[in-house]
């Protein structure tokens, strides 16, 4: 029915205001009917002490002719106030004086006012108009001799009525345009921040993560426009990182296949002596074996990320654990002439960790603090506990990271070897896997690297564990 979102609030709303002010007009106007008849119900019974006291005197003077006309003349000024015309009746229902020459009505409210009874009824007048009609007893020592009945047109009663119906009508009506109009920018002010919104989610479809919409206001549809321009800025970033990701994977797969390539046809065609064949065919190997260590680093960036990947928590040896990894790398160790400084607060030490993740956490950092580290430097490993946790520092001496790359070295897709400005071989992944396997421990890791003499930086990474 409604095609935009401002149509439906709009006509909503109105519709809504619309009800509201049929319902206050109708129960408005039961109100003021009521209202009327209590008051003209009111001035009768004040009315009709007055009249009660002259009917009285009238008994006790009833062949005074003076006193007589005094009480029709006063019965008439009461009329005029009243805005009414009054009879009076005797016990026995006839009437004794009337304005207007009316006639009491039927015999059924007569018998009832004579009973010591107030009537209140309408009826249709000898002159075939509807009136509203009151009747009050007349007593005398607390006996009823009589009674008053008032007869008040409805013509004057809807009159009162109609002129208080028109100011209200006129109020009411002054009070729904006004809020019409506030609905009318209250709508536009809600739909038009989702026009933009939808727009702007159009073009991000289209690949243009750079759009974002402007916040003009601090309500929940701000707070959408903010969600929404953060999800841009990290679409926009996520795709700046996959470009450089597959530009650098580019040239990672690129250079060991052109290696691979060039040797193996100059093997084939006779170029490279027979002598050396071998010497190339390692370098062949070589570079194969990057190949694979580059798909498998992207393989298990994969399945890390895939909600499938499970964590096998079990109790570890942390400080075995760190004495087979720097077994592992002992070669490593021994081309740069590094000494191992280690020390262990605890020895065993547990915590509470996966293994085979753990393992390759920490083969990632001693493998990059020995790769960044100057020759005949010291590599040093402290395992201990910090705030109920077990901490463990790697740190080495050597090109260190700048200050400006720390925040991103554990960043997905960056290469982090930009920073050292050595050995550009791999593609920056190692750190990123690190930081996976650690967010899925629910633990933390931190680096700092900190200047020492000349180009030498002492660089360390921090992570923690959960303590057994």
């Amino acid at each position: 029915m409604f095609k935009s979102i401002f149509q439906r609030l709009f006509w909503t709303s109105t519709a809504i205001i619309f009800f509201v002010v049929i319902v206050v007009s109708a129960s408005m106007f039961a109100f003021l009917n009521r209202f009327v008849l209590d008051e003209k119900f009111s001035s009768a019974e004040k009315a009709s002490k007055s009249i009660e006291y002259l009917t009285n005197s009238m008994v006790l003077n009833n062949d005074d002719p003076r006193a007589k006309n005094m009480y029709d003349t006063m019965l008439s000024s009461w009329s005029l106030m009243v805005e009414a015309d009054i009879a009076v009746i005797n016990t026995i229902g006839s009437v004794f004086s009337s304005t207007g020459d009316r006639k009491p009505p039927s015999k059924d409210h007569v018998q009832s006012v004579l009973e010591d009874n107030v009537v209140r009824t309408s009826a249709t007048s000898y002159k075939n108009s509807r009136e509203y009609i009151i009747g009050i007893p007349i007593k005398y020592h607390d006996a009823v001799i009589g009674g008053i009945f008032y007869f008040f047109p409805s013509s004057m009663m809807q009159g009162t009525i109609i002129r208080f119906s028109y100011m209200v009508f006129l109020s009411l009506l002054c009070a729904m345009a006004i809020a019409m109009g506030l609905v009318y920018f209250d709508s536009r002010h809600i739909s038009g921040p989702l026009k933009e919104l939808n727009t702007a989610v159009l073009e991000i479809a289209s690949g243009k993560y750079d759009k974002h919409v402007e916040i003009h206001s601090r309500d929940e549809i701000a707070q959408l426009a903010s969600s929404f321009n953060y999800m841009a800025r990290t679409l926009n970033q996520t795709e700046d990182m996959r470009n450089s990701f597959i530009s650098d994977i580019s040239h990672e797969l690129r250079t060991p296949m052109t290696s691979i390539s060039g040797f193996v046809e100059g093997i084939l065609d006779g170029t490279i002596p027979k002598e050396k064949e071998r010497e190339y065919l390692k370098i062949v190997l070589d570079e194969a074996n990057r190949l694979a260590r580059l798909t498998n680093e992207m393989f298990e960036m994969t399945k890390m990320t895939s909600p499938e990947y499970k964590l096998s928590i079990k109790e570890l040896n942390i400080t075995e654990t760190v004495r087979l990894c720097i077994i592992s790398a002992e070669h490593k160790i021994d081309e740069k002439n590094l000494e191992i400084d280690v020390w262990f607060e605890n020895d065993p030490c547990m915590v509470l960790a996966d293994p085979d993740a753990i393992r390759r956490v920490l083969i990632n950092l001693l493998e990059n603090a020995i790769k960044f580290s100057n020759p005949h430097t010291t590599v040093g490993i402290k395992v201990c506990e910090r705030n109920k946790k077990i901490c463990v520092d790697i740190v080495n001496h050597g090109s260190g990271i700048s200050e400006e790359d720390i925040p991103h070295i554990f960043d997905r897709f960056y290469k982090s070897d930009k920073s050292r400005g050595r050995d550009r071989a791999g593609a920056g992944l190692g750190l990123s896997f690190v930081k996976n396997i650690l967010n899925l421990h629910s633990q933390q890791i931190t680096a700092t690297s900190v200047k020492e003499v000349g180009e030498q930086y002492k660089t360390t990474f921090s992570f923690t564990l959960e303590k057994a």
